[in-house]
């Protein structure tokens, strides 16, 4: 093969790869449920057409293994489904979450078919990390509720009381005493008072008559 045509050949291997590449999007860092439960999601943005293969890796030490395949029985999982949301993105769900499972790194492989020729693509591993409630809280507890119940007199707030309750019962003597003399007062000038009956005067008669 001379140079030149070694040459049109890279440069079309190039365009062809460039024109059947996709990415794999998956998130970083997914958070455990308090059931030990997680979900992530897989997306890619080649043609749902060509896709040829769907795989959930788990990586430890560097070593992928793999958790699901297209075409498993959802049984033949190590505790995990999943299910198409939409044409280019499905969703894993891992149940029964433990420690180790929780040192490990997930890794979505999609594999296309273009031209009899396959490609396959990753995406970045996710990490799992532990949900607000799995982990210990350290928060300071709050505050209790302030008390409802009123505090206690002081001696002067007490003596003051006692001082304004007994002004009060001073005037309402004085006042039912007044009440009570003018009343009396009236009662006794009505029983001293004369009854004068005024009649009319006789006419004088007539001395010559």
């Amino acid at each position: 093969m001379s140079p030149l045509s070694f040459n049109i050949f890279i440069v079309f291997s190039l365009i062809f790869h460039q024109s059947h590449a996709f990415r794999v999007i998956q998130p970083q860092v997914q958070t455990v449920n308090p059931d030990k439960s997680a979900t992530i999601s897989c997306e890619h943005t080649a043609s749902s057409s060509t896709v040829k293969d769907i795989r959930l890796n788990s990586i430890s030490t560097g070593k992928p293994s793999k958790l699901w395949q297209k075409g498993m029985n959802w049984r033949e999982g190590e505790n995990i489904t999943v299910y198409q949301e939409k044409e280019n993105k499905y969703v894993f769900i891992l149940f029964g979450i433990g420690p180790e499972a929780m040192r490990v790194t997930y890794e979505c492989e999609i594999t296309v078919q273009n031209n009899e020729l396959d490609s396959s693509v990753k995406g970045t591993p996710t990490r799992l990390i532990e949900g607000r409630g799995e982990t210990e809280d350290t928060s300071t507890p709050p505050s209790p509720p302030p008390s409802m119940t009123t505090p206690p007199l002081q001696p002067d707030q007490l003596r003051w009381i006692l001082i304004a309750l007994l002004t009060l019962t001073v005037l309402y003597s004085c006042v039912i005493t007044s009440l009570y003399i003018t009343w009396r007062n009236s009662s006794k000038d009505c029983e001293n008072s004369t009854y004068v009956e005024m009649r009319k005067a006789p006419l004088p008669r007539n001395q010559y008559e």
